[in-house]
C-alpha cells in the first residue's frame, strides 16, 4: 500500500509539471465551427513552453517580443457568419489562478513551419485578466488559429485559466463601452438607436482596429447636441489617436477650436478621416438638456487617407452646354430665358473623390461660379465678387411675403425652360448651398431659391400664375428650402456643415432626410407628353456679399430602380455556390399618388428556367403609397461549364402616349464557374532582387495567398509581396460554397552588363571600335548612348565612331530594374596645318610654310618633302 501511495503522489507531480496538450500548433485543441462559447469550459496555459512557427513567430502585438507560455486553438467559421469577437476572460478554476495580461494572434494557413499568417493580434492592458479580439469579413468553412500567452515584464509567468469565446460579433457600440479593436462598426451616444444621450457625461470611445490600416474613414450619419450662440455647452470631438489629445483635434462640435470647430446643433453626413491607426471620440455634456446624440459608422482601410477633390466648374458655357449638362432620354427641352450675369451660372463637374453628392450638372448663384469651389478656407467669410449688381425676381419676392418676412430680393439668376416628359412625373436631384450657414439663421439674411413649375394639371400659388414651387421639404410637407428653414436648429435632419469641406467653399449644404442620399428631389406629377414650363430660380436677400448656390442634376422622367441584392459578396451570379437565392429589387424612390404600371422585358444569353429561375410578372404595377418590389433570383446547375459568361438583360419600358420608352435597364453576368485571376491573367511578374511587387487578384469575394511569409497581408485582395527567391505563388478564392485558385510566377530578376572592346579603344577620328555588351538577361531592354555614334543601339555587338573622346553607356533596363556599364573611347584626331600659298623667295632664304602647332596640344608628327628643304 505505501509503494502503491509513492507511485500515486509521483503520477500527480508528473501531470502537475505536464505541458498542455495544445503547447504547440500540431497538439492545437479543435473549438469546431463558431459560435463557441461554453459558460464552464476552463483552459490553461500553465506550464506551456514557446512554441515556434518559423516567419512570423513573434505576434506584432505581444509584449517583451516573446511567445513564452503560449497555447494554440482553431475553430471553422461558418457559412452564415462572417464577423466574430474572440474573448478571453481569465478566472480561475479552483486549482489554478486566472491568467493575467493575455494576449490573443489570429492565424490563417497551415500548421507548419512558415505556414501561418497572422492576421489580427491584441494585447490586454497590463493587470487586466479579459482581452477581446473582433474579427471581420473572416472566410466561411474555413479553418483560423488562435494563439494565446501571458505577458510578464519580469519573467514570473502570469499564466493562469481562464474561459474563452468564440461568438458573432455585435456590430453596435455606445460611446460609454470605452473603445473597440474592429476594423468597422456602428457608433451611436449613450442612449443608443433609439434613446437620447444623459446630462453631465464625459464618455471616450477609443477606435484602435487590430487589422493594419493606414486610415479610418468615419461617416457621423447625423448628429443633434444642445446648440448655444455664446457658451460651450454639450461637446462630441474627434481626434486623430488613441487619446483626446488636443494636439490631435480633427473636428470639434459645439466646442472652441476655431480651426475645426463645426457649429453645435444638427446636421448629416459629416466625413472625418485619421491617419494615426487609431481615432478617439469624446462626448461632453453638461447638465441643462439632452438631445437625440449621434450616429456613425467607421471603417479602416489598407490605403491611404484620400482627401477628397474639390469639384469643377466651367461659367463660359452655352445654352446647348445647358442641354447636354440636363437631359436625359425621358425629357426633352428647350430653354427659354437666361436671366443670370455673367460668372454666376455654368455647369459642374464632380467626380467619384468628392463630396458634393452629384456627379454633373447645371449651378446657379447670386455671385460668383468659382466661390463654390472647394475646399472652404474662409469658413463664414463673404465674398467680394459677389455683388453682381443685378436685380431681384418678382416670383421669389411674393413667395418672401407669403412664406416668409417678405424681404426682397437681389442679384437674382433665373433659367427658364419648357419640358415634355415621357412620363407620369417629372423629377430631379439638388442641392443647395450658402455662405450665410450658419451664422446669419434666423436674421434677414436668408438667400432664397425656388423652383417653379406650370402647366397642364398643376395646381400652384393665383399670385405667381398659379405656378407650383417643387423645391420643398418632403417632410414638413410644402416647406420652402432655404437658410432659415433648414440649418443646424431648424430641420437639422436635412442639413449638412460643410465648415470643413474640401470639394466646396460654401459653410453648409442640404441633404436628404437624415442623410440617405446627399441630394434633395424635386419632383411633380405630370400628364405625360404634355408641355410644362420649368422657373429655376435664386436670389440674394438682406446683403450682396455671401454667396449663395444651387446645384440641379439631370432632368428625369420618374422611372423605377432595378438592382439585385447579392447574398455573395460580388456583383455577378455564379453556378453551385449557394442554394440561397439572390433578390430582384424593382423599386420607386418615393411612393405615386396613381396607380402607375410598367412592362418587364427580360432578355439577354442566359435562358430563364435552363441557367436560372426568376418568377418576374410581364408587368410591374405601382399601387399609391407602394415603393417596390423582390422577386428571388436563382442561378441554376446546368451540368455545363463551357459556356462562358452569360447574361441577363432586365429592362423596364412603357408608352405613355408619346412612344415606348426604356426608363432603366440591369445587366447582370452569369459565371458558370467561380474564375479568379491574379493581375488579369498575367502567367509571370518581374521584380529586382530584393525588392517588392504588389498583386492583385479577381474574381472572388475573399482571398487568401501562400506562402503566408512573403506577403504583407495573406487575406487581402491585392497584397505586397516580397520574395526571395524566384517561384510560384498561389492564391485561393472564396464566393460562399466556391473556391477557385490561381498561380503567378514570381521572376527575380538580378541584371548584369559589362561591356567588352572586341578592339583598341584608341581610334583615329573616322575610324569605328566593335564594343560586346555581355550581360545575363538576353539583351532585352538593353540601350547603348550616345545613340547618335552607335551603329545598333539595341543589339549586344555595336560599332561606335566617334568623332570625339566619348564614354559609351551600355544600360540594361528590365521590369525597373536597371545596370549599366561605361567605357571610354580615345579618339586622336590629325590637325592638319593650312599651308601658304605658292612664294618666290631668294636663294638661302627661309619661308614659314605652316601655323606653328602647339606640340603640347597634339601628338601628331609631321614630315615633309622633300626632306633635305
Amino acid at each position: 500500500m505505501k509503494q502503491g501511495l509513492t507511485f500515486f503522489f509521483l503520477m500527480l507531480g508528473f501531470l502537475a509539471m505536464a505541458q498542455p496538450i495544445n503547447d504547440d500548433c500540431d497538439g492545437v485543441i479543435d473549438l469546431g465551427v463558431a459560435p463557441f462559447c461554453p459558460e464552464n469550459v476552463f483552459f490553461s496555459n500553465v506550464d506551456a513552453t514557446a512554441s515556434d512557427i518559423g516567419f512570423g513567430n513573434i505576434p506584432n502585438c505581444f509584449n517583451g517580443g516573446t511567445v513564452q507560455n503560449d497555447v494554440w486553438f482553431a475553430f471553422t467559421t461558418s457559412d452564415t457568419i462572417f464577423d466574430y469577437t474572440i474573448t478571453l476572460t481569465g478566472m480561475a478554476d479552483g486549482m489554478d489562478a486566472s491568467i493575467v495580461n493575455p494576449q490573443i494572434a489570429l492565424y490563417r494557413g497551415d500548421c507548419m513551419v512558415d505556414g501561418l499568417a497572422e492576421l489580427l493580434c491584441v494585447s490586454a492592458a497590463p493587470g487586466e485578466t479579459s482581452v477581446e479580439l473582433d474579427a471581420e469579413g473572416l472566410t466561411p468553412n474555413v479553418t483560423y488559429f488562435i494563439r494565446i500567452n501571458d505577458y510578464s515584464a519580469t519573467g514570473t509567468p502570469n499564466w493562469g485559466t481562464f474561459l474563452l469565446c468564440v461568438d458573432e460579433q455585435d456590430p453596435v457600440s455606445t460611446i460609454d463601452e470605452d473603445g473597440s479593436t474592429a476594423c468597422s462598426g456602428t457608433l451611436y451616444d449613450s442612449g443608443g438607436p433609439d434613446g437620447d444621450y444623459g446630462n453631465n457625461e464625459n464618455n471616450v470611445f477609443v477606435i484602435c482596429p487590430n487589422q493594419p490600416n493606414q486610415c479610418i474613414n468615419f461617416t457621423l450619419e447625423y448628429y443633434n447636441v444642445e446648440f448655444s450662440e455664446f457658451t460651450v455647452t454639450d461637446q462630441l470631438n474627434f481626434y486623430d489617436g488613441d487619446a483626446p489629445n488636443p494636439a490631435d483635434l480633427i473636428a470639434n462640435i459645439g466646442g472652441t477650436d476655431f480651426a475645426t470647430e463645426i457649429t453645435d446643433g444638427g446636421g448629416v453626413c459629416l466625413m472625418l478621416q485619421a491617419s494615426s491607426g487609431c481615432m478617439t471620440v469624446e462626448f461632453i455634456s453638461d447638465g441643462t438638456s439632452t438631445f437625440e446624440g449621434f450616429a456613425g459608422s467607421w471603417e479602416c482601410s489598407s490605403q491611404a487617407c484620400d482627401v477628397p477633390d474639390p469639384i469643377t466648374v466651367d461659367a463660359n458655357v452655352t445654352e446647348e452646354d445647358i442641354v447636354d449638362a440636363l437631359s436625359t432620354p425621358q425629357t426633352t427641352f428647350t430653354i427659354t430665358n437666361i436671366t443670370c450675369d455673367e460668372g454666376s451660372y455654368g455647369t459642374f463637374q464632380a467626380g467619384d473623390n468628392t463630396d458634393l453628392g452629384l456627379e454633373r450638372g447645371l449651378l446657379l448663384t447670386t455671385g460668383d461660379l468659382n466661390w463654390a469651389v472647394g475646399p472652404n478656407l474662409d469658413e463664414g467669410g463673404g465674398n467680394g465678387n459677389a455683388n453682381r449688381g443685378q436685380p431681384g425676381d418678382p416670383d421669389l419676392d411674393v413667395l418672401s411675403n407669403l412664406f416668409g418676412n417678405g424681404t426682397t430680393s437681389n442679384d437674382a439668376c433665373i433659367l427658364e425652360l419648357d419640358v415634355v416628359a415621357a412620363t407620369d412625373e417629372l423629377t430631379f436631384e439638388y442641392i443647395f448651398g450658402s455662405d450665410e450657414y450658419t451664422e446669419f439663421v434666423g436674421t434677414n439674411f436668408n438667400d432664397i431659391f425656388a423652383f417653379l413649375i406650370s402647366g397642364p394639371g398643376i395646381v400652384g400659388e393665383a399670385a405667381i400664375g398659379n405656378q407650383l414651387n417643387i423645391a420643398t421639404l418632403p417632410n414638413p410637407e410644402n416647406t420652402f428650402v432655404q437658410i432659415n428653414s433648414v440649418n443646424n436648429e431648424m430641420n437639422w435632419q436635412y442639413f449638412r456643415s460643410n465648415e470643413l469641406g474640401q470639394s466646396l467653399g460654401y459653410d453648409g449644404l442640404t441633404s436628404d432626410y437624415l442623410g440617405v442620399k446627399k441630394s434633395l428631389t424635386a419632383r411633380a406629377e405630370v400628364i405625360p407628353c404634355s408641355t410644362y414650363h420649368l422657373k429655376l430660380a435664386i436670389a440674394d436677400r438682406g446683403d450682396f456679399s455671401w454667396d449663395s448656390g444651387v446645384f440641379i442634376s439631370e432632368l428625369r422622367g420618374g422611372a423605377p430602380n432595378i438592382t439585385i441584392s447579392f447574398n455573395s459578396g460580388i456583383d455577378y451570379l455564379i453556378e453551385d455556390c449557394t442554394d440561397e437565392p439572390d433578390d430582384l429589387v424593382i423599386s420607386l424612390n418615393s411612393p405615386l399618388e396613381d396607380t402607375t404600371t410598367y412592362n418587364v422585358v427580360v432578355e439577354g444569353s442566359a435562358t430563364l428556367g435552363v441557367d436560372y429561375l426568376l418568377d418576374l410578372p410581364d408587368q410591374v404595377t405601382f399601387l399609391p403609397g407602394q415603393t417596390n418590389f423582390s422577386f428571388p433570383i436563382t442561378v441554376l446547375s446546368d451540368m455545363d461549364n463551357n459556356e462562358g459568361i452569360e447574361t441577363i438583360r432586365i429592362s423596364l419600358t412603357n408608352d405613355f402616349g408619346c412612344g415606348s420608352v426604356t426608363y432603366t435597364t440591369l445587366d447582370v453576368e452569369l459565371h458558370d464557374v467561380l474564375n479568379v485571376e491574379i493581375n488579369a491573367g498575367q502567367d509571370t511578374t518581374r521584380l529586382c532582387v530584393g525588392g517588392s511587387v504588389g498583386l492583385t487578384a479577381e474574381g472572388a469575394a475573399q482571398y487568401f495567398w501562400t506562402p503566408v511569409n512573403i506577403f504583407d497581408n495573406p487575406s487581402a485582395g491585392a497584397p505586397v509581396v516580397t520574395p526571395t527567391e524566384s517561384g510560384w505563388v498561389s492564391v485561393v478564392g472564396n464566393v460562399l460554397d466556391c473556391t477557385d485558385t490561381d498561380s503567378i510566377y514570381l521572376e527575380i530578376l538580378d541584371p548584369f552588363v559589362q561591356i567588352q572592346a572586341e578592339e583598341p579603344v584608341e581610334i583615329c577620328r573616322g575610324d569605328t571600335v566593335m564594343l560586346r555588351a555581355l550581360n545575363n538577361v538576353g539583351s532585352e531592354g538593353l540601350v547603348w548612348s550616345p545613340a547618335a555614334f552607335v551603329t545598333e543601339p539595341n543589339q549586344p555587338i555595336t560599332m561606335v565612331f566617334p568623332d570625339n573622346p566619348t564614354d559609351f553607356i551600355a544600360t540594361v533596363n528590365i521590369a525597373g530594374c536597371s545596370v549599366a556599364d561605361t567605357i571610354s573611347v580615345d579618339v586622336d584626331f590629325l590637325n592638319i596645318p593650312a599651308l601658304a600659298n605658292d612664294t618666290t623667295i631668294c636663294q638661302n632664304y627661309s619661308v614659314q610654310l605652316a601655323d606653328l602647332i602647339n606640340p603640347d596640344t597634339s601628338t601628331v608628327t609631321y614630315s615633309w618633302t622633300p626632306s633635305g628643304s
